[in-house]
């Protein structure tokens, strides 16, 4: 890495903290380059150079006032994919990973409007950024309510505790699914089993909030759906997928007729689906040709959804693209990443 590169930096080890039995926080600090700014929920791109996963993002943990460093907090995966094995086992004190500049979407929104942070299980780590900086404005009114299995997988509790001793207009509450019968006594939990429609409309006042949330997948379904159901509009609900395949709600543009398809092509939104035999339209509301796939039943691999690891990159048959996030690293010729391009015109896609 060429020291001074905008937006590049080499990170050291400084320190590791073990949170639970799966999880550990990684301090970092910068050797190399510039320290880079960061927005709460903002994740990390690690160039880890494993053979299978060469870059790699985790959410900063830590407050975006503190310029020292970056915190990241990494789960292991058990199936050993990913850079987390590395992180766990392979990342002493001492060692050095080249890192891209912060970047994401997943942020807490810059206005007055109160906020509901409602994770689950690693879901979490966006959410330590987020009210480090919630903190610090007493007069936006806020909730965090975290899911996880029990006490022992419920990681960060002291932190939290300490963080918002002097923040009564955050108000916190957790939920085990497997609680001790001494849990609720000893406050380490508020509610016992999962969360759910009810339980939200019991402890959230009606307001018109911005909802950040985060966690693995049936959570994340489950929870928008009963957000969705207190009344709460979609496009007030922020979300970032933690474990796989985040489900697709609806449909938005059908499947081309043999009558549409001369007008949908003077149009310029003919998408060719190659491999699967299927043309779509598409228009703005549609999202990326990833999500497009998707809401018409395809399956397109993928893991970052930012244009950084690949796994989405396929094969322009005819066409171009716009990318709508700054790619770190370009696809090869005649490639697309999928999960960040919209398309131009008419295009085909091998998929």
């Amino acid at each position: 890495m060429t020291e001074g590169t905008s937006g590049t930096m080499l990170l050291e080890v400084v320190a590791r903290v073990r949170e639970s039995s799966n999880v550990v926080s990684l301090h970092l600090k910068v050797v190399e380059g510039t320290f880079q700014p960061f927005i709460a929920g903002q994740y990390l791109p690690l160039r880890l150079n494993l053979p299978m996963r060469p870059l790699a993002t985790y959410t900063i943990s830590s407050d975006p006032g503190d310029h020292s460093g970056y915190r990241i907090s990494v789960k292991l995966d058990p199936t050993g994919k990913g850079g987390s094995h590395f992180l766990h086992s392979q990342a002493p004190v001492g060692t050095r990973i080249a890192a891209e500049q912060p970047r994401g979407r997943f942020v807490l929104p810059d206005d007055h409007r109160p906020v509901l942070l409602l994770t689950g299980g690693i879901g979490i780590t966006p959410a330590l950024s987020m009210l480090s900086v919630l903190a610090r404005q007493p007069g936006r009114p806020a909730y965090f309510i975290h899911a996880c299995r029990n006490a022992d997988e419920h990681t960060f509790a002291a932190e939290i505790t300490d963080m918002l001793k002097h923040a009564p207009h955050i108000k916190v509450v957790v939920a085990y699914a497997e609680a001790c019968p001494d849990d609720i006594s000893h406050g380490r939990c508020q509610i016992v089993g999962l969360l759910d429609r009810a339980a939200l409309r019991k402890m959230l006042p009606l307001d018109h909030y911005h909802v950040l949330l985060c966690g693995p997948d049936g959570f994340m379904s489950a929870m928008r759906h009963a957000l969705v159901g207190l009344g709460m509009q979609g496009q007030d609900i922020h979300q970032e997928s933690f474990g796989g395949t985040l489900p697709i709600p609806a449909v938005h543009s059908p499947k081309i007729n043999a009558s549409q398809h001369a007008d949908a092509a003077r149009a310029g939104i003919v998408v060719r689906f190659q491999k699967s035999g299927k043309d779509v339209i598409w228009d703005s509301a549609n999202g990326s040709l990833l999500e497009l796939a998707e809401a018409h039943g395809l399956t397109p691999a993928f893991e970052c959804r930012a244009g950084i690891c690949g796994t989405c990159m396929c094969r322009i048959m005819h066409g171009t693209v716009t990318y709508t996030e700054d790619l770190i690293d370009s696809p090869k010729a005649g490639h697309v990443f999928m999960c960040c391009a919209v398309p131009d015109g008419p295009i085909t896609l091998d998929v």
